[in-house]
């Protein structure tokens, strides 16, 4: 009897706590750095960990119900397609698309020989951030990440437009430089960052940005019959598709930054 009491009190407790953590838990508010439909192609060369080179294309098409879709292209040859609804998660690697199903804990991968992580990507598409502690006199640019594998926080010095940033987390801390804020398809985005750690640096360019609207046939809306479902693009920047198409480009490529 006394046992059996007991154990009633065991599981009680057990729920109770279980409930108060669930009400305590910190909701999700995103803060997404764009608001808009949009296809952003992205270009980054690093020094790496190993002191090595390292260089990749990332065709980001950002979209406000549907699934965002990253065609990332290695300078090694390697490509593969990484899409999140911020629920779930798969990559489809090469010209036979080969599925992966990834978890969480898959983010913390980097993403070829680059400092960059998958991480990086899902952050980019949800914004994973916690709502801010009302009881609590915390700073408006100090941004707490949610169900990020790698990082904890996110640091600005200032709002709408930072100049500089910094990320910690698991790994070493981060830190970008933002310059020459541009509007892109109607969003304020930087031209160039400059990223650095304790072991790598390099530089990520926003080469081009417009609507999604621009992509006449997008591949997300298409059957999964369609053989043209999650398309890897040849080149980045140009959107690989069959047949001639008019894709209006909102900004430029800057030659300034390009040393063209």
């Amino acid at each position: 009897m006394i046992k059996s009491i007991k154990l009633t009190a065991i599981v009680i407790c057990f729920f109770a706590s279980f409930s108060m953590a669930d009400n305590s838990m910190p909701k999700n508010c995103p803060h997404l750095l764009t608001n808009s439909s949009i296809v952003v192609n992205i270009e980054g060369r690093f020094v790496n960990e190993e002191k090595n080179r390292a260089s990749v294309s990332v065709e980001w098409r950002h979209h406000n119900e549907t699934l965002d879709t990253f065609f990332v292209n290695l300078y090694d040859g390697h490509s593969f397609a990484f899409i999140t609804s911020g629920s779930y998660r798969y990559m489809e690697i090469g010209d036979s698309k080969i599925k992966r199903q990834l978890g969480l804990h898959h983010l913390k991968e980097t993403i070829g020989k680059t400092p960059l992580r998958l991480d990086d990507l899902e952050l980019l598409a949800n914004g994973y951030f916690k709502c801010p502690d009302s009881t609590r006199s915390t700073s408006p640019n100090v941004f707490a990440t949610s169900n990020s594998m790698m990082w904890w926080s996110l640091v600005i010095d200032s709002l709408p437009k930072p100049g500089k940033a910094v990320m910690h987390g698991a790994s070493r801390s981060r830190y970008f430089a933002l310059s020459n804020w541009k509007s892109y398809a109607n969003e304020e985005l930087p031209t160039l960052v400059n990223v650095a750690s304790s072991n790598y640096g390099g530089n990520i360019w926003i080469r081009s940005a417009y609507p999604a609207q621009a992509l006449k046939t997008d591949p997300l809306l298409k059957s999964i019959k369609s053989k043209i479902l999650f398309p890897v693009p040849k080149l980045f920047g140009k959107i690989a598709m069959e047949g001639e198409r008019k894709i209006p480009l909102i900004l430029k490529l800057n030659k300034k930054l390009l040393g063209e």
